[in-house]
């Protein structure tokens, strides 16, 4: 892989959440840093939603896409492809214990134009019930010189 620094990226992240009659949709651009580490990628980004920052970091690997997300809630999910893997929910009034089952894992990179496409499908479940089913469309670009 080519990128030995933080590279400035642009992200455009799509998500569609399934809970029991309902689909939300949420699309969210913004611009982070992607980086490689011990044969790792790191894409980093801030997420601000109605004033509300939240740090996420994506760990691609071998397989394995880790997502943290940091900030009034902490979330730790681990996906792989028909895998199903505890993850962490910490709020600020206590823990739940939570498992993902990933349905779809894809990804197309192009570290040299510092491009990337990610899908991930999985299902949430807590206490053993399916608390909803989650579609992520992940793209990153490289970030664009040109002045608004």
């Amino acid at each position: 892989m080519a990128i030995l620094e933080q590279n400035d990226v642009e992200i455009h992240l799509k998500t569609k959440i399934r809970q029991e009659n309902e689909i939300e949709r949420f699309d969210f651009q913004t611009t982070g840093k992607l980086f490689l580490k011990n044969n790792a990628l790191y894409l980093r980004y801030t997420e601000v939603i109605e004033d509300q920052k939240t740090q996420i970091m994506f760990k691609f690997s071998d397989g394995q896409i880790r997502m943290n997300r940091s900030g009034d809630i902490i979330t730790k999910f681990s996906f792989v492809k028909s895998e199903r893997i505890p993850a962490l929910y910490q709020t600020p009034t206590g823990q739940m214990q939570l498992e993902t089952l990933t349905t779809l894992l894809a990804t197309d990179f192009d570290l040299k134009k510092l491009y990337g496409e990610v899908a991930i499908d999985y299902i949430l479940y807590a206490n053993q019930q399916v608390i909803g089913q989650y579609e992520v469309r992940l793209q990153f670009t490289p970030e664009s010189s040109m002045i608004d």
